[in-house]
């Protein structure tokens, strides 16, 4: 196992050449959001947004989709209709992901799915569509620890972000058997299961499928509330959808994520930083980069 350090970030961050344009940066279809959970879609929305997407269209429920235009107008929506759970109906869910050409778009459900992410997951994976890569997150791991998302395989270039509680559902152990091996037990889920694995907590954890395992060297307790996940799922499909390897674009996540907290947690105390306080210090951070 090794260290993910900001010379291994640097190297691998994508950069933009002069001659290039919205096409360039890739196109991230992000599938989020309910009635209940109307903040999630938004923060994955501009985390991918502010991570480099060339363009991010949200799959969401109107009153989400009024919030994520009034917070980000470069969020390109998908209106999706609520029913009576207050989660998107699988035939819009349906209906938007047939707008995207096979292959283009890098696919991100999950944040703020709620209850009804199974049948959102089934459209979205079992229904015919090619994507270039996705990032499952939140509600979309738990319905896949259901076995609620039907048969359909993951696909290729998946990257899974489980926090230790969606992990333990995920393998059938106990959040505390999760965290005694955290290591071992995120290389032997990839490997199985052919992705990339995010263990998210203390010392977060990046496994790919061919053994490979980096523990990351940044972050804090600040980023203990909801909203952190669902901004760094909208990084890494950001950087997916830029054409970074899965590895590559999780330790990238991972690491911009925690360095942007730490910085954060300097500004304003990890009792009051807030999820889209990491806005300001991300940007900070990449301009410090030349990116």
């Amino acid at each position: 196992m090794q260290d993910i350090t900001r010379e291994l970030v640097l190297a691998r961050l994508p950069r933009r050449a002069a001659d290039t344009n919205k096409g360039s940066f890739g196109t991230v279809a992000a599938f989020a959001g309910s009635i209940t959970y109307r903040g999630a879609p938004v923060l994955a929305a501009e985390g991918a947004l502010r991570t480099g997407a060339g363009l991010v269209f949200l799959a969401t429920v109107p009153q989400a989709m009024q919030l994520a235009l009034a917070r980000t107008p470069e969020c390109c929506v998908l209106p999706c209709q609520a029913g009576p759970d207050g989660c998107l109906l699988p035939a819009d869910v349906h209906a938007a992901a047939a707008r995207f050409a096979p292959g283009k778009a890098v696919l991100l459900a999950g944040p703020g799915l709620g209850g009804g992410a199974g049948a959102v997951l089934r459209e979205l994976l079992g229904g015919g569509f090619a994507w270039r890569g996705c990032l499952l997150d939140a509600d979309a791991l738990n319905a896949l620890a259901a076995g609620a998302a039907g048969a359909a395989p993951l696909p290729e270039n998946a990257v899974l972000t489980p926090h230790p509680g969606e992990m333990a559902r995920l393998t059938g152990l106990t959040v505390a058997q999760v965290q005694a091996d955290r290591p071992g037990l995120a290389a032997r889920y990839a490997r199985e299961h052919h992705c990339v694995l995010v263990l998210k907590g203390s010392g977060t954890i990046v496994a790919a499928p061919d053994g490979r395992v980096w523990r990351n060297t940044t972050g804090n307790p600040g980023l203990a509330r909801g909203g952190s996940g669902d901004i760094l799922a909208g990084m890494i499909a950001a950087l997916l959808a830029q054409g970074l390897a899965p590895a590559d674009a999780a330790c990238c996540g991972v690491w911009l994520h925690g360095a942007a907290a730490d910085r954060c947690a300097a500004r304003k105390s990890r009792l009051a930083m807030l999820p889209h306080d990491l806005f300001e210090d991300l940007g900070a951070l990449l301009a410090e980069a030349c990116l």
